[in-house]
């Protein structure tokens, strides 16, 4: 009898063991599962539903422009492609702020450090202005003239206009959003639109098109123009700038027409980025 109950009592003890390090065992399954497994929204099958949010986030390690032809045109497609740009266009207007910041703290300065001759040598080189490293003979007021912004919701329209909204092959095959040419210079790669230049992302198609109307030969007027707004102590606004633009198309004023009409009907969307 006391045999058959050390039995009874040894198998209760084990059977409560076995259940303890089964239910552990499935626990600890169910929490690497839940850990691992992404979270997915079906649409139709398979399908996953990609919201623009999504879309900006995954094309932030990308940096290449997503394919928006996806999303219907009208309000659901600029919206994408506004999420998408306006981050790098925001980004290069700070950097550029903060440089120009520094340069008029500097201007007056009587004390230069070996990294601020070297931080300056550097912008001047960026900006295509000669200096010859004597401090006391900065051209401050050509590199002024060159480092300011572009303000941002004219380079949002412009590229918006040149690129159909991030739908056109050149923006798509290329990251080019400005519909800028690149001459001889062309490598010419497989797949890509020969005659315009290629960027490996929407942020270097953004600088060089800033780069561009800050440096080049002729956009001086545009420069000009800006620095006088800036004098007058008026804020630059993609308003009064787009038709301070000169040159950019063989089509003259009435491609700033354009612009301008397209600025002012997307004016709310924009001013939301």
């Amino acid at each position: 009898m006391m045999s058959t109950r050390i039995r009874r009592y040894g198998a209760t003890i084990l059977m409560c063991f076995t259940l303890g390090f089964s239910g552990g065992v499935l626990a600890k399954k169910h929490e690497t599962t839940t850990n691992h497994k992404p979270h997915v929204t079906k649409v139709h099958g398979s399908k996953q539903a990609v919201s623009s949010k999504q879309e900006y986030s995954r094309n932030s390690a990308s940096s290449s422009l997503p394919d928006l032809r996806k999303y219907p045109s009208g309000a659901a497609r600029k919206k994408a492609f506004l999420r998408t740009v306006m981050p790098y266009i925001n980004r290069q207007n700070d950097v550029i702020l903060a440089d120009r910041e520094w340069l008029q703290q500097k201007r007056y300065a009587g004390h230069w450090t070996a990294a601020e001759r070297t931080r300056l040598k550097g912008l001047a080189r960026q900006y295509n202005v000669s200096w010859r490293g004597d401090t006391r003979r900065v051209p401050w007021n050509t590199l002024l003239d060159r480092i300011d912004i572009i303000p941002t919701n004219m380079v949002a329209t412009m590229a918006a206009a040149e690129s159909g909204w991030g739908t056109s092959k050149l923006a798509r095959v290329n990251n080019n959003l400005f519909g800028m040419k690149c001459g001889r210079s062309c490598s010419g790669a497989k797949g890509k639109v020969k005659g315009y230049s290629q960027f490996s992302s929407v942020d270097e198609s953004v600088q060089a098109y800033v780069r561009n109307l800050n440096t080049h030969p002729a956009y001086s007027s545009f420069r000009k123009s800006r620095s006088q707004l800036r004098r007058a102590d008026q804020e630059l606004t993609a308003a009064n700038m787009i038709h301070k633009l000169e040159g950019y198309s063989t089509k003259g004023s009435s491609y700033n027409n354009y612009l301008f009409a397209m600025f002012q009907s997307n004016k709310q969307l924009l001013n939301t980025y």
